[in-house]
């Protein structure tokens, strides 16, 4: 944990790195198995549809490639989705790549440090606190009477 702050290493960076690390034998995965992962790591409810922006998994790799020797390359597909490879030396995005990532990275949720560390809210029940009673009176009409005492 010390090596990490002296790196600088984000919360979220700190939450790819271990979900790069769990994931070890699998050769080849998407940004979205990689962001289901961190979601139940961090049993976060609620970015079903979120991803991971390109430069904290850059920085999670890097530190990944310092202190344990593994290496990843980057691809991206026609649909700017990250697909990330365990190889035997690193390649991350550059050029053009890189930019349309960039660009696509605004238009769409991504996680962040806060998301990772707020703490999940305190589950209620269904019908939570019970809420308190706020019904009028009810007056009811019998049919067989006389309706002017109601004028």
């Amino acid at each position: 944990m010390k090596r990490q702050e002296k790196m600088g290493l984000t919360a979220i960076q700190n939450e790819i790195q271990k979900a790069l690390f769990k994931f070890g034998d699998h050769s080849r995965f998407s940004e979205a198995v990689l962001a289901k992962k961190i979601r139940e790591e961090c049993k976060l409810e609620g970015k079903k549809k979120a991803g991971i922006a390109l430069a904290d998994i850059e920085a999670a790799a890097a530190f990944l490639e310092e202190t344990q020797g593994f290496h990843y390359s980057f691809m991206l597909n026609s649909a700017n989705d990250l697909l990330i490879e365990k190889t035997e030396e690193s390649r991350f995005l550059a050029g053009e790549p890189r930019q349309r990532r960039l660009k696509s990275e605004k238009s769409k949720p991504v996680f962040t440090s806060f998301d990772v560390t707020a703490k999940p809210a305190a589950k209620q029940n269904r019908r939570g606190a019970a809420s308190p009673k706020k019904r009028t009176e009810r007056k009811s009409i019998p049919l067989t009477e006389d309706f002017s005492a109601w004028e």
